[in-house]
């Protein structure tokens, strides 16, 4: 990996996490390019279909044309899907320099000249699309030293030997009928120097091609993932390309006679060269149906909501790459978490050498997931945007979960003291009723009392103050059993099992592992117990058979109130204010409850109150 390549530090925002353009207009510049390429192309067919001394007029126009456009509109498309790479302009680039190409189809001695000598830029530039495919970089030594031999081998012999001799076009079917038009380049004539000189030329582009060739095969071996699936298809091609170079030339130097194989070499080397880049066309589409894929499939696993070392082992294959990693900022202080201390920074994180970030932003701008990943995936852009999207998605799920179970555990607290708040409200009730209007009623007793016992035995103020006292007894008796309905002072002396055991005397209460708990769980359980047994003994009647279980185990404290009586059908029946009390009571706690019953079958009333989690919901 060049030092370029390790330097590099990649971006994906939240509209690109998509993968594609967001909008599907066209700009102005777009528009203006397409229209100069197709009338580049129109002038290249009408020139060279008029070129009365060219041997394949019409299969030489099509193939100008196709150096236009075709480089021009793949190249447009490339900038389209992925606007940060270099390798589109530089197709766009390419069909331009293809369209002065067309001096090669007039009869003008300047102008056919020029179109000569333009043959070495052709050469050059075709040379360096696959070279840099598809970062549109000329990365690495060996890719450097193969451009520079092709300069100097190549390219600057083929100008000195158009200079000194009338040497014609040496494409592969841009020969010449007869005699070519004049060369009016050539200021001298050296007609042995320059036939020299096109042997060393062959050689040269014989050894640049092999070299070409070696270079793809060794990166298609030794790349990474995204490299190999990224040559896959732009790779074969060029490497057909060049083996029909080294071929043709070959014959020409060896065998200049055998024109017949020859001339379907050179046929088959026009349309490999036209080929390579439609076969980029082909690997970007490619690139992109495989993000599609690798999108939909990272979507379908990510609903299982994995955390993040399974997300980040979710896109490691997808990608190829290992050593991903995920850095998720904190939404609520915009820190990045550092892997190796866990503090927060402001700033993302940086890179490893030979690896990049790129940075996928929300919505509004606000960047939220970092991803390390190997900097070969820059030149995989729409892996990347998937893999954004994915890795943006789990972060705003995270956010929406925290969010809720924030508020759940809210709604959970707030409930949970107006439960609370309500027993405290019943026992300072209870208290307010004993210690003043029952203190006040005994005082009235005994005052009444007093006075009867001062009024005549068997008189008439005599029995009234009797009856009187009487009734301020049994108001008394009212009040105690009032005051102790609201909050049983068994329950708050000695606990749910002594209070429930006290209040429903006759029955048999089962215990098991029952310990003391915070009053709001106790009071919720108890009043729950009361109003099932209550509701079975309104339907079931004096002869039904009731049994309580409480039991208790790490994680919760639960409750069974069965009965023998008819039972209902749930359907038929709303439930009524005492089952909706028991529900909320439990809910207010986290806990839950459910009753089976079947006309004739009885009724199980049951619910369970969660221990675990009781301190954080009474915080």
């Amino acid at each position: 990996m060049s030092e370029s390549d390790s330097s590099r530090r990649g971006h994906a925002s939240a509209p690109l996490a998509s993968a594609g353009p967001s909008s599907f207009g066209f700009a102005s510049w777009q528009v203006a390019v397409a229209a100069a390429a197709i009338a580049a192309a129109v002038a290249a067919v009408w020139i060279t279909l008029n070129a009365d001394f060219l041997a394949h007029p019409g299969w030489l126009a099509a193939q100008k044309a196709d150096f236009i456009v075709g480089p021009v509109f793949v190249g447009l498309y490339w900038m389209r899907v992925r606007p940060e790479s270099r390798f589109g302009p530089l197709l766009i680039g390419f069909g331009f320099v293809g369209a002065v190409y067309i001096l090669q189809s007039s009869s003008n001695p300047w102008l056919f000249g020029t179109g000569v000598l333009w043959e070495g830029a052709i050469y050059l530039v075709n040379l360096t699309v696959i070279l840099t495919f598809p970062t549109g970089r000329l990365d690495g030594r060996a890719a450097k030293l193969i451009f520079l031999a092709a300069v100097l081998g190549v390219v600057l012999n083929s100008v000195i030997s158009l200079l000194i001799s009338q040497l014609g076009p040496d494409g592969s079917i841009s020969g010449c009928q007869a005699l070519c038009p004049d060369n009016a380049l050539a200021i001298t004539s050296q007609p042995s120097l320059a036939l020299d000189l096109s042997k060393f030329v062959r050689v040269a582009v014989i050894a640049v091609a092999l070299a070409t060739g070696g270079l793809l095969v060794s990166r298609m071996v030794r790349g990474t993932p995204p490299q190999r699936r990224a040559l896959a298809i732009g790779a074969p091609i060029a490497l057909l390309f060049t083996a029909l170079q080294i071929t043709y030339q070959a014959l020409k130097l060896v065998h200049p006679e055998a024109t017949e194989v020859r001339s379907v070499i050179q046929w088959g080397l026009a349309g490999s060269r036209s080929l390579i880049w439609y076969g980029f066309l082909f690997a970007l589409i490619a690139a992109q149906l495989f993000a599609g894929r690798t999108l939909h499939r990272l979507v379908r696993q990510s609903l299982r909501r994995p955390n993040k070392h399974e997300l980040e082992a979710l896109l490691r294959e997808p990608l190829g790459d290992p050593r991903l990693r995920l850095v998720f900022q904190d939404p609520s202080t915009g820190a990045w978490p550092d892997a190796a201390t866990g503090e927060g920074a402001l700033d993302p994180p940086e890179a490893e050498p030979g690896r990049t970030v790129a940075l996928v932003e929300r919505r509004d701008g606000r960047p939220a997931v970092a991803i390390l990943h190997d900097a070969q995936l820059d030149d995989d852009p729409e892996l990347l945007h998937a893999a954004g999207a994915v890795a943006l998605l789990a972060a705003e799920n995270a956010e929406l979960d925290a969010a809720w179970n924030d508020a759940l555990d809210e709604l959970r607290r707030s409930r949970a003291r107006i439960v609370r708040v309500a027993d405290d409200e019943r026992r300072k009730l209870e208290r307010n009723l004993h210690d003043g209007v029952q203190q006040r009623l005994i005082a009235t007793r005994i005052s009444v009392e007093l006075t009867r016992e001062m009024a005549d035995t068997g008189s008439s103020m005599h029995e009234r103050l009797l009856n009187i006292g009487e009734s301020v007894e049994v108001a008394m008796a009212e009040l105690r059993e009032i005051a102790h309905g609201l909050y049983p002072p068994m329950l708050a002396d000695r606990g749910l099992a002594a209070a429930l055991r006290y209040v429903l005397a006759p029955l048999t209460i089962h215990t098991h592992r029952v310990t003391r708990h915070p009053a709001e769980l106790e009071s919720a359980v108890y009043y729950c117990c009361l109003e099932g047994v209550q509701n079975a003994t309104k339907h079931g009647g004096p002869a039904v058979q009731i049994s309580v279980t409480l039991t208790e185990n790490d994680e919760a404290l639960r409750f069974e109130v069965t009965d023998d009586g008819p039972g209902f059908d749930p359907s038929d029946t709303d439930g009524g204010v005492g089952l909706q009390n028991m529900h909320d009571r439990l809910g207010a706690l986290g806990g839950r409850m459910s009753i089976i019953t079947a006309p004739g079958q009885g009724t199980s009333v049951t619910g369970a109150v969660p221990l675990t989690d009781l301190d954080r919901i009474s915080a």
